[in-house]
C-alpha cells in the first residue's frame, strides 16, 4: 500500500447515499480501505447534488439548515431555537443509522457538524445573524459572539456526543463569516470585502469591549474606508478581477489600519474560547471523542461560494496548534501541487503543537480517478497524518475503485 492505513483515512458523507444504498455503503467504504467516517449532521446551504451513481435520485437538493438526526427539543427549551429535523427522511434518524451501520462494517463513526452558518436559522432569526457595518443582517452566517448562538451550538455538540457512539466531532464553519469574492455585480473590491466580513452587532461590541477594543469606533473607521471603495466604479474593479483577489491589497491595508488586524485576532480568541467550551461539554458526556475542525487551505482560496482566505476567516493554523482540538482537517479541493504546497504549509504551521493535520482531497467534479494516487502521494509527501476524501455521495464507482487501489 502506497497510501495511508485505514485508520488514517477519512471519508465525508451526506445522508442521501445512505437513503439510497442502505448500510451496504459502509461495506463499500471499508472495502476501499477507508476506516473513518464523517457523516453530515446538517448542511448550512441548499447545495444541489448531481449523483451519477444513483440514476433513480440523480438530482437532489440538500435541505438548508435542517438536521439529519432527531434532535431532542427539550434540550433547547430555554432557547428561542431548537435544531429543526430534516423533512426528507420520513422521521428516520439518519445519523443513528449511519453510526450503527458504520460500526458493523468496522468503519469508525464520526460526525461533521456545522456551527456558525445556517441559512434557515439566519433567515428566521435575524437577531442571531451576523450584522455588517451597515447594520444589515446576513442570510447565512450566525454571530459566534451572540450568547444564545454559542449556547445553542455547544448544546448541539453535547447532544451529538451524548446520544451517539461517535469517535470524532468535526466542526465546520468556525467562523468563516466572509463576503463572497463575487456578487451579482461581479468582483468585490478586496478592501470592501474585508470590511464587509466583520460583525458589528451588540454582542460583538460587548466582547470587543472586554478585550479593550472600541468596536463602534472601528465601525466608523470601516464606513469611511468602505465609502472610498464604493466610490471606485464597478467596471474599474471588474476589469482587474484576475488581480483583485485579496492577497496583494490587504497587507498594506493591515499596516495602514492595524485595528483591522486587532479584529482578526479577536475572532481567533473568540473561537479558541468556544473550542475550549465545546471540549468541556463533550468530555462531560462521553470519553475519548476527538474534537476537530475543518479549515480552508492555508494558501489557496476555499472551494465554496464564499471563497474564503484563511486569514479573513480567522482560520490561522498556528493559532490553534495548542488549542482544545485534536486535529485540523485541511480541505484542499485542488490539484496535486496545490495539495502538497498547502499541506506542507499546514503541517509546518502546527509544528511543535498538539494538533495533527489531515488533508481532504477532491473525489468529485474535475478530479479523474487516475489522479487519486497522485493526490494521496502529495498528502503523504507533505507530512500529513492522514487523508480525507470528499465525498462518498458524489463519487462514481471508478473513483471508489481508485481509492481502493491506493
Amino acid at each position: 500500500m502506497t497510501g495511508f492505513a485505514s485508520e488514517s483515512s477519512w471519508i465525508c458523507q451526506f445522508p442521501i447515499s445512505l437513503a439510497v444504498e442502505g448500510e451496504k455503503c459502509y461495506e463499500r467504504i471499508a472495502r476501499a480501505g477507508v476506516g473513518r467516517l464523517l457523516f453530515c449532521a446538517m448542511i448550512y446551504s441548499p447545495y444541489r447534488l448531481v449523483l451519477p451513481r444513483y440514476p433513480q435520485r440523480g438530482i437532489y437538493s440538500l435541505e438548508e439548515g435542517r438536521y439529519h438526526y432527531l434532535p431532542e427539543a427539550k434540550r433547547y427549551r430555554d432557547l428561542p431555537v431548537a435544531p429543526p429535523p430534516a423533512a426528507d427522511w420520513d422521521g428516520r434518524d439518519m445519523l443513528g443509522e449511519a453510526v450503527r451501520a458504520a460500526s458493523r462494517a468496522d468503519v469508525t463513526p464520526g460526525v461533521w457538524a456545522t456551527m456558525f452558518a445556517n441559512g434557515l436559522i439566519a433567515k428566521s432569526r435575524p437577531d442571531w445573524a451576523v450584522h455588517n457595518l451597515y447594520g444589515s443582517a446576513d442570510r447565512l452566517f450566525l454571530c459566534f459572539n451572540h450568547a444564545e448562538v454559542r449556547e445553542y451550538s455547544l448544546r448541539v455538540c453535547a447532544e451529538l456526543a451524548e446520544r451517539y457512539d461517535l469517535r470524532e466531532v468535526m466542526l465546520d464553519k468556525i467562523p468563516q463569516l466572509c463576503m463572497e469574492v463575487d456578487t451579482l455585480a461581479g468582483r468585490v473590491d478586496p478592501v470592501l470585502r474585508v470590511l464587509g466580513s466583520f460583525c458589528f452587532c451588540n454582542h460583538c461590541v460587548r466582547v470587543a469591549a472586554e478585550a479593550g477594543i472600541d468596536l463602534e469606533d472601528c465601525r466608523r473607521r470601516a464606513l469611511e474606508l468602505a465609502a472610498r471603495s464604493l466610490a471606485i466604479p464597478p467596471h474599474v474593479v471588474n476589469a482587474q478581477r484576475d488581480e483583485l483577489k485579496g492577497d496583494t491589497e490587504i497587507p498594506l491595508l493591515l499596516l495602514d489600519h492595524p485595528w483591522i488586524a486587532d479584529l482578526l485576532r479577536l475572532r481567533i480568541d473568540s473561537i479558541r474560547r468556544f473550542l475550549d467550551e465545546a471540549r468541556q461539554r463533550i468530555d462531560a458526556v462521553r470519553e475519548n471523542v476527538s474534537l476537530s475542525v475543518a479549515f480552508v487551505p492555508p494558501v489557496k482560496v476555499g472551494h465554496d461560494s464564499s471563497q474564503p482566505r484563511p486569514w479573513l476567516a480567522a482560520q490561522s493554523y498556528a493559532a490553534y496548534k495548542d488549542s482544545a482540538i485534536n486535529r485540523i482537517h485541511c480541505v484542499v479541493h485542488w490539484d496535486a501541487d496545490v495539495v502538497e504546497y498547502n499541506t506542507r504549509r499546514a503541517v509546518d504551521a502546527v509544528a511543535g503543537g498538539r494538533v495533527a493535520i489531515v488533508t481532504h482531497v477532491r473525489g468529485y467534479g474535475a478530479t479523474r480517478p487516475d489522479e487519486i494516487p497522485g493526490l494521496v502521494a502529495a498528502v503523504k509527501r507533505a507530512g500529513a497524518a492522514g487523508v480525507g476524501y470528499f465525498c462518498y455521495d458524489l463519487m462514481t464507482d471508478d473513483m471508489l475503485d481508485a481509492i481502493e487501489r491506493v
